[in-house]
């Protein structure tokens, strides 16, 4: 198969595990270099040490720190003088309800969920500038676009970064970069593994409502490389006139009711 990513440099945020990992080895398949900007060296490691380490680096970076953030972005501006995608993929959740919600614990999750892809497309910027096909591209949530139960920092974090996919690809067309998201739905990854160490869909509600009652209509999770698919579409040039769009990816969970 054709490398249809060929030499194209990009950074994965939270690439060592789950999507993120997904992602990293669907582009490094596709012929791109990429630097994993996450926090977990030895996952990232492990994860280059399994594909290419000449084709693949780590950068370790906290992303609720906004230094941090501009250090990345310094070590790929030395590193390729340029950056043709930015994958805005890390995100973290915390499970709360309102009345059990402390600000601290909100105030986390928003700076990686939404404060990092803020920060992370403004450091970019002028390394996008430099490419003939810069892309920026949010990894957000169904939970984004419906109300959930029990997540409120999780669902506005993803919420905002809806909208601002809209408002950067607004802003940055005049300098042809593209801005969009991809909305996963149920998708096997540590983040679907509950607090109290039970997987979403082994649960009796999830088996009732969403695969009984139909819910959930293909009847299954997804698979990371099922988002790195549509990360893969709005890094092609099948998706050079598609920009500020959110792709649901979610096995058609949205479209019932």
């Amino acid at each position: 198969m054709d490398k249809r990513l060929q030499n194209k440099k990009v950074i994965v945020t939270g690439g060592s595990r789950g999507i993120g990992e997904g992602i990293v080895k669907r582009l490094y398949n596709e012929g791109s270099e990429i630097i994993i900007a996450d926090i977990r060296k030895e996952l990232a490691e492990n994860l280059i040490n399994s594909l290419d380490k000449n084709q693949i680096s780590f950068f370790q970076t906290d992303l609720s720190k906004e230094e941090e953030i501009k250090k990345l972005m310094e070590f790929t501006e030395k590193k390729w003088g340029s950056l043709d995608f930015l994958i805005n993929n890390a995100g973290i959740e915390d499970g709360y309800t309102l009345a059990d919600q402390t600000y601290e614990s909100y105030r986390k999750t928003m700076k990686v969920n939404m404060d990092a892809p803020f920060l992370c497309s403004k450091y970019a910027l002028p390394l996008l500038e430099k490419s003939k096909t810069p892309r920026i591209i949010m990894i957000t949530s169904i939970q984004g676009i419906r109300g959930y139960k029990g997540n409120i920092s999780y669902n506005t974090a993803k919420g905002g970064l809806i909208n601002m996919t809209r408002v950067l690809a607004v802003e940055l067309a005049e300098k042809n970069i593209l801005v969009n998201s991809v909305a996963p739905g149920f998708i096997n990854t540590p983040l679907s593994v509950m607090k109290d160490g039970n997987l979403e869909w082994d649960t009796d509600w999830f088996k009732d409502v969403y695969l009984k009652y139909e819910k959930l209509p293909m009847g299954r999770y997804g698979h990371p490389d099922d988002i790195a698919g549509a990360v893969y579409f709005f890094c092609s040039e099948d998706s050079k006139y598609v920009t500020g769009q959110t792709l649901l990816v979610d096995g058609g969970v949205s479209s019932s009711f």
